[in-house]
């Protein structure tokens, strides 16, 4: 009788926060309901209350969740390898939507959704990496790429390889993106020495390095916002 109880009580309620969502969309909801949600996609047959909000509890948000290395959401009781891998898939479909909203619109002028994207795929990572938007004549995405993956404090930027790229693709602009883990975007002296290198070396091909983005967390910088391009 009481494993009856508890079925009816989780259905019920799953079916409730389904019925939120659909009505009064994701705003309406907290975090650890977001993440219930996920969560029914997963476990079929459990409430999976408790463990959504141990996992808010160890990860802090929802994004966080989606991007945590797998052998961190293993250590979340109740959270195994093949639960793991589910929400990884999840946020990539997720991470897949948000990249084709951006490489779809015929021009990149929207400079918000080029900084929701970047801090999607890197506001998270333990990570430096250095990622290439590569841009036609009118502006189109021709190319997104991870070109560099580097440590916790640095990631080597070679300007030879980015401009043979850019010839590759025949590519009449780009866009440098990459983060600090620290969670600060200010540029070193490093970074602001070698994107003036980058700059001089694409210049000689006639293409221009339109922006460079540091992406620190929640924060960023543009050096074209700061004229250091």
């Amino acid at each position: 009788m009481l494993v009856a109880k508890q079925r009816s009580y989780y259905v019920g309620h799953r079916q409730r926060a389904r019925e939120k969502l659909l009505k009064f969309g994701a705003d309406s909801l907290r975090d650890y309901e977001i993440v219930e949600l996920m969560l029914f996609l997963i476990f079929k047959r459990k409430d999976v209350k408790p463990l959504a909000k141990m996992l808010i509890e160890r990860f802090q948000t929802v994004d966080k969740i989606l991007s945590a290395p797998l052998s961190e959401l293993t250590k979340v009781d109740g959270i195994g390898k093949t639960s793991a891998e589910a929400i990884k898939i999840i946020n990539g479909i997720f991470v897949s939507a948000v990249k084709s909203r951006l490489t779809k619109k015929k021009h990149l002028n929207c400079f918000e959704d080029v900084i929701s994207y970047c801090k999607l795929n890197m506001k998270n990572l333990i990570a430096e990496e250095l990622r290439v938007i590569f841009l036609n004549a009118i502006g189109e995405i021709i190319e997104d790429e991870i070109m560099q993956k580097g440590d916790v404090n640095a990631v080597k930027i070679y300007p030879r390889l980015i401009a043979r790229r850019c010839l590759e693709l025949g590519a009449s602009g780009i866009i440098l993106i990459h983060n600090h883990p620290s969670g600060d975007p200010t540029p070193s002296r490093e970074d602001v020495f070698t994107t003036k290198q980058i700059s001089k070396a694409l210049s000689i091909f006639e293409i221009t390095l339109q922006d460079h983005i540091i992406i620190g967390g929640d924060r960023f910088i543009s050096f074209k916002s700061l004229e250091l391009i």
